[in-house]
């Protein structure tokens, strides 16, 4: 694995890699000088202050780990001029490129094409700070990623949203007129990722604007472990696998392939949560038309006391008024007969 660029003088992400990958070869590169880095390591320095203050958050600093035989750190390097980077003693090939270096357009571009022979085939190149908010860089970049961000201080000079970027490709040519990128992709990257896979990932966002955001791209090929394109080299899942004791191979080969009884285990339980889901579905459907009638009573005028019972009498009220009038009739019609006095 290549990282460009370790950051603090701790290097976090280096002893992260270490540790995360326990059979891996990491290859660090720098653009710091020898003497800027051990100027800051020395007694009491800025590399000790800096070491107590992400004490504070429980980082912890593992200075042995530049004696690690699998950590090959190479300073003095601008990993933005292809001519330094391809001196730098690397393997034939890699599984994981990791661009962390200056976050600039033009350079990062450079770089992957330095880069990307060296990718093992089902390999990862990741760019990372492709949307970054203020760093300590001049404005000079918002010319090579020009940003419509407004209201942003002294972020502005990034760009801020994703579409704003030449590296989110519109590989099918959709983007028309304004919503085109002001600023294309070299023709050799539009190629590049043409023919492979990516994705971005956004990780963070900053106050006054601006994303923290990095992008995947995976090399086409089998994936990483399963067919080697030539021999196990150090930094290869082939060799972590070679490097297990006898007998180790098979049964890790054996633990990661699942057998019928688990298959038939994920089914049935796959079945069990499509029941259950839609058993919710139904009481969620029930408690809806609960609470719609329940809204609905209450959205209802308020009406007088007493109208309910008032209107309750009407029947009562109109059968006495038939009543009434069936008997008037009857005793008019009783004094108009003949005789009757």
């Amino acid at each position: 694995m290549l990282e460009i660029g370790i950051g603090e003088d701790t290097a976090p992400s280096v002893q992260a890699w270490a540790t995360y990958f326990p059979n891996a070869h990491i290859y660090p590169v720098d653009i710091k000088t020898r003497k800027e880095v051990a100027e800051r390591a020395r007694p009491s320095g800025p590399t000790d202050r800096l070491v107590k203050h992400q004490a504070q958050f429980g980082c912890d600093y593992n200075r042995s780990m530049w004696d690690n035989p699998r950590i090959h750190l190479t300073l003095e390097t601008d990993a933005s001029d292809p001519k330094q980077l391809g001196a730098v003693p690397l393997p034939e090939q890699l599984d994981i490129i990791l661009d962390d270096g200056s976050h600039k357009f033009f350079d990062q571009q450079r770089t992957l094409h330095t880069l990307w022979p060296r990718l093992r085939p089902g390999g990862f190149y990741i760019i990372e700070d492709m949307l970054v908010g203020a760093l300590p860089w001049d404005s000079a970049h918002s010319k090579q990623v020009p940003s419509a961000n407004t209201e942003c201080g002294a972020e502005c000079f990034f760009p801020q949203r994703l579409a704003e970027h030449p590296f989110l490709f519109d590989r099918f040519g959709h983007l028309k007129g304004a919503a085109k990128p002001k600023v294309a992709l070299d023709p050799q990257t539009q190629t590049l990722l043409r023919a492979n896979d990516w994705f971005w990932m956004v990780t963070g966002v900053h106050q006054g604007g601006g994303l923290d955001a990095s992008m995947v791209i995976r090399k086409g090929g089998a994936p990483l472990g399963l067919v080697p394109s030539s021999g196990p080299s150090a930094s290869s899942p082939a060799a972590a696998i070679a490097a297990l004791p006898s007998g180790a191979t098979s049964n890790a080969c054996t633990a990661a392939r699942p057998n019928a009884a688990a298959i038939a285990d994920a089914q049935k339980a796959l079945l069990g949560a499509q029941a259950l889901q839609a058993k919710l579905q139904e009481q969620q459907a029930v408690l809806a038309a609960r609470l719609q009638r329940a809204e609905a009573e209450a959205a209802r005028p308020m009406e007088e006391p007493g109208a309910e019972i008032a209107r309750s009498d009407w029947p009562a009220l109109a059968l006495l008024c038939v009543s009434l009038v069936a008997n008037f009739v009857q005793w008019n019609r009783r004094q108009l007969r003949p005789g009757k006095q």
